[in-house]
């Protein structure tokens, strides 16, 4: 094995998880969410959450400078509910996953205990 496959299997801190590591923690964060009694309908409002912060920096970012201020508004938005209901859809797994994917596990925990709580 190169130097190189042996930094790649080892995970850092600071480093992206690898990918089977990401997939067990967002099985355990599911479980973990079912043993809380949440269920999609109780994570729903995470997930538009997390898609309306990502909208409203690409709002702040100039998204659609094509259109004028409220419709490239409503532009990102509009498009950040499509995107939030067709994850909600996919069930609580596509809902934690979505999330760990822009918040990280640890932060998703905290996330899914308070929302419980």
């Amino acid at each position: 094995m190169t130097a190189s496959r042996q930094n790649a299997d080892r995970s850092e801190p600071g480093t992206p998880p690898h990918p089977d590591q990401e997939v067990q923690g967002t099985a355990q964060l599911v479980r973990l969410a079912r043993e809380l009694g949440l269920t999609e309908t109780d994570v729903d409002e995470l997930v538009y959450e997390m898609v309306h912060r990502g909208a409203s920096s690409a709002y702040n970012n100039g998204a659609h400078p094509e259109l004028g201020d409220l419709d490239a508004f409503d532009a990102v938005h509009d498009g950040a509910d499509e995107q939030a209901s067709a994850i909600n859809n996919r069930g609580l797994e596509a809902q934690v996953a979505a999330l760990v994917g822009a918040f990280g596990e640890q932060a998703v925990e905290r996330m899914l205990r308070d929302e419980a709580a």
